[in-house]
């Protein structure tokens, strides 16, 4: 298959999720992410807004800011076609406005730009991932450009449902990979997903 036949097949199911389904299986993912040592180290995360059938991440977000970390989100930008981290407090009220491509964001980011090197670890979406830390995404290339711009010291989570993960997806120069991928079933560890 190519990358858009199982990114299509894979966004279909991820779409047919029941609620209640995706919500127990984001809450193991959760469950999961806060056990890791990466996770309890990391005082400023960069954490994802959910869209689309993806794994919830409000839980994550809420439970992050009650450890008393600091939370960014990543905020697209038409101009230049790039993600930039801005700084949240309030799960709830500061994802309230839908920005470019329908993802939650703040209404405003004046003051709360955060410089990507103050981040210390960044929980990443994808349509699918397979068990060398590769990544499928949306076809837009918006964290594969923004993940490149961060050192490969900084750990990579990808967070997915079990059905995401895939035997193998093909990779481009351009493409960035993951560390570790949280599913609901297990963690994967993907140690030389920079060697490929």
């Amino acid at each position: 298959m190519t990358k858009q036949q199982v990114r299509e097949r894979l966004l279909r199911k991820l779409r047919q999720q029941p609620g209640k389904e995706r919500l127990t299986k984001s809450l193991k993912i959760a469950h999961a992410l806060h056990r890791l040592p990466l996770y309890r180290k990391a005082r400023l995360i960069l954490c994802y807004a959910a869209i689309d059938g993806e794994v919830d991440t409000g839980p994550i977000l809420t439970q992050a800011l009650a450890d008393g970390k600091r939370v960014a989100v990543p905020v697209a930008l038409r101009k230049g076609s790039r993600l930039v981290p801005v700084e949240i407090r309030d799960a709830r009220k500061d994802l309230s406005f839908r920005g470019l491509f329908g993802v939650p964001q703040p209404a405003r980011t004046a003051g709360r730009l955060i410089s990507t090197e103050k981040l210390e670890l960044i929980l990443v979406p994808g349509v699918a991932f397979d068990r060398n830390g590769r990544r499928l995404g949306r076809g837009r290339g918006y964290f594969d450009r923004f993940l490149s711009q961060i050192p490969a010291s900084v750990p990579r989570v990808g967070l997915a449902f079990g059905f995401q993960t895939v035997r193998a997806i093909p990779f481009e120069p351009h493409d960035q990979p993951v560390r570790t991928v949280i599913t609901d079933k297990e963690v994967i560890r993907c140690e030389n997903s920079r060697s490929r």
